[in-house]
């Protein structure tokens, strides 16, 4: 029998019936929404709910909706991510997965249905990229259920990644990087000079701090980032020290005497605290900007394949071009910009012209 001394409480506005049944605590989810009707009923019936409940679960497997263990899911994993991919996987999961899930049980979740969730997010604008990253989410979620044994199979397993469109690289050339600096003013100007010669990430110059730059050796400590408003480690959970070219080190003593007695950060905004986004920025100083110079708009990481581009263009060694942005490999900065690596007019070889061998042939 039911002993129910609490009787039921409400989480995430879903009721739940409580209490022991045979000398055991059990809590079991009514899928019932928090509303006044359901709560005036649930107060009256809830040691039968709770009976009802049990007895199914004894003979099947306990249903959860994805709701209610998508949130469950993503609080345990916690701990093995990095603080702001926690923040994105939860508004993933609220924004581009509740919607079309919310009132779905796990074990009604076909792989149609995700094919057609894709689809509609391809519908919507969402890149194939974008897609994948969501759908990353998700399928984490389904793979716990599979592994608590609450479905039989992962569905994704049967639904292909969306199609990746290679992104293409437009980055600006040096003459439009000078004009773009003069056209800027204040902490801007200093902020485009580091964006366009260091190639560090956007959220990683939001992130820099005064005790990161040492003047003496000429270097710039990059440790953290910021990702979604969350201020982290690197997105490569790796710190690197970078060179810090002469115009990067004029750019830094100017904007010293903005900031360095005002703060720990290098760049901050007009209420004294640290950038958390770059979309007030982009509204407020890079469009305008862009346009005032009559160029075509690309995003603010643009700066960041400027950087390389121009280097590459200019003959800098590709090894310190991947040092610098951070890459993992020389690979990886090849695989993006090889392709602004300049063919040189140059007879190959020469040195054996001297080779004195007298090869014979027939």
């Amino acid at each position: 029998m039911a002993n129910n001394d609490s009787g039921y409480y409400v989480r995430n506005n879903t009721i739940y019936v409580q209490g022991s049944v045979n000398g055991k605590f059990v809590r079991k989810s009514t899928r019932k929404k928090a509303t006044k009707a359901n709560l005036s009923w649930i107060k009256k019936n809830s040691e039968s709910v709770l009976l009802q409940l049990v007895d199914k679960s004894i003979n099947k497997k306990e249903d959860y909706t994805l709701e209610e263990f998508g949130y469950h899911s993503l609080k345990i994993n916690a701990h093995n991510r990095k603080g702001s991919t926690n923040q994105g996987y939860l508004n993933d999961f609220k924004l581009h997965i509740l919607p079309a899930f919310r009132l779905y049980q796990l074990t009604d979740i076909r792989p149609t249905d995700l094919k057609q969730w894709q689809g509609n997010l391809h519908k919507r604008g969402i890149s194939g990229k974008r897609i994948n990253s969501i759908r990353t989410v998700f399928r984490g979620i389904l793979q716990d259920a599979y592994i608590d044994e609450l479905i039989d199979y992962n569905p994704f397993d049967r639904v292909k990644r969306a199609k990746m469109m290679k992104p293409e690289i437009h980055p600006f050339s040096l003459e439009e990087v000078e004009l773009l600096i003069k056209e800027a003013d204040g902490w801007f100007k200093n902020f485009l000079i580091l964006a366009f010669f260091t190639g560090m990430r956007t959220g990683e110059l939001f992130g820099l701090k005064w005790e990161d730059i040492n003047f003496k050796s000429r270097y710039l400590h990059i440790q953290r980032g910021v990702r979604k408003g969350v201020i982290d480690s690197t997105k490569t959970e790796k710190s690197r020290q970078i060179d810090m070219l002469p115009v990067v080190e004029r750019a830094l003593r100017n904007q010293f005497l903005d900031t360095g007695l005002k703060g720990t950060f290098v760049f901050l905004t007009q209420y004294g605290g640290n950038y958390r986004e770059s979309d007030s920025i982009k509204k407020s100083r890079w469009a305008p900007l862009l346009k005032q110079c009559m160029l075509d708009y690309r995003i603010l990481y643009h700066t960041r394949h400027t950087f390389a581009s121009i280097m590459l263009q200019q003959g800098e060694e590709i090894a310190w071009v991947s040092m610098m942005l951070g890459h993992a490999d020389i690979h990886t900065t090849l695989t993006k910009y090889a392709r602004f690596i300049p063919r040189r007019d140059k007879k190959r070889a020469e040195f054996l012209e001297n080779l004195d061998v007298d090869l014979k042939f027939g």
